[in-house]
């Protein structure tokens, strides 16, 4: 039962969701995963913001 539960959560999120992924130095992980942390977010929530925030000028 668990395999084919993970084969339909896989592809839903093959169709829900797009990934991309980055290399950052470790010093910006950290400060990006200790802010998520700290204010109860998502890495996907800060980059959202982050996004929002830049659009505002």
């Amino acid at each position: 039962m668990g395999h084919t539960s993970t084969q339909v959560k896989a592809r839903y999120n093959k169709k829900a969701y797009k990934q991309f992924n980055v290399q950052i130095k470790p010093e910006l992980f950290d400060r990006i995963d200790n802010y998520c942390k700290s204010n109860d977010m998502s890495r996907s929530e800060f980059l959202l913001k982050a996004i929002e925030k830049l659009a505002e000028g």
